[in-house]
């Protein structure tokens, strides 16, 4: 009868149990399964471990370095780029890691704005002068109409005279227009001149339409009969309005014009 196991002498077996190992006792059968842990009961000293599982740790503990690595290279990525930088990606795109960097904006294609001041001081007085020219030459026209009208040489002269004061009343509202848009911020005491100016021109725009509707109702007059009434009468009245600013301005006017060598002038040459 054979001798009972636990107190066979065994060993260890990497080819017992279909190449699994196990115990085995000194006839070869079968004592225990199990990976020799410690001391072996009855050889006396420490257990090999089989080759299987050195390797099957072994690669398990690389894979999970390896999972570790990758872990860790993800997540320190979008960290360690500079702030405003993104990563190079095919055609120019950022990657997912960085945010993408905004494009510069384009410059823009309105018009450009306006300085709060044009030119030099005396820049500015000649573009104001250049205005008071072009009014020079109104008034001019305005009367020439006028005496047209008054003497009724014929009927064609005095519808004439009717445009021509039409329009130079449209004129004058240019030239007020024309004045607000001229800068005058470098030039002493400007600011208070240009609205005696725009004043007189806009008086005067008025008298030029009521003696345009006088005009229209001459027509058809004998000479030294045409008659004054209450429209020559507001004509009249608005021309002596645009006379009396006209002479402010020109107060005003008179020291910057010689202080930047520009003509003098008087109320019938603007």
């Amino acid at each position: 009868m054979a001798e009972d196991d636990g107190d066979a002498p065994i060993r260890w077996d990497a080819g017992a149990r279909g190449g699994a190992g196990g115990w085995v006792t000194a006839a070869g059968d079968t004592a225990r399964a199990g990976p020799p842990g410690g001391a072996g009961p009855g050889n006396g000293g420490g257990y090999s471990v089989p080759p299987r599982v050195v390797l099957i740790a072994v690669g398990g503990a690389v894979l999970l370095a390896a999972a570790a690595v990758l872990v860790v290279r993800l997540f320190f990525s979008g960290s360690t780029d500079h702030p405003g930088q993104a990563d190079a990606a095919p055609g120019g795109y950022a990657s997912a890691s960085s945010p993408a960097r905004s494009a510069p904006a384009p410059p823009t294609g309105g018009q450009p704005q306006a300085p709060a001041s044009a030119g030099t001081a005396g820049a500015q007085a000649a573009a104001l002068d250049a205005l008071l020219t072009r009014s020079a030459a109104d008034r001019e026209k305005v009367t020439a109409a006028v005496n047209a009208v008054d003497s009724c040489a014929s009927r064609a002269s005095v519808a004439s005279a009717a445009e021509a004061l039409n329009a130079a009343s449209v004129r004058r509202d240019g030239l007020v227009t024309d004045l607000s848009r001229t800068a005058l911020d470098a030039l002493p005491d400007a600011g208070s001149a240009a609205a005696d100016l725009r004043a007189a021109w806009r008086h005067s725009a008025d008298a030029d339409r009521a003696f345009a509707v006088w005009a229209a109702d001459a027509v058809g007059c004998s000479p030294g009969e045409v008659p004054h009434g209450s429209v020559f009468a507001r004509a009249s009245e608005s021309s002596e309005l645009a006379t009396a600013a006209k002479k402010e301005f020109l107060r005003k006017w008179a020291p910057i014009a010689t202080r930047y060598g520009l003509p003098a002038r008087d109320d019938t040459r603007i």
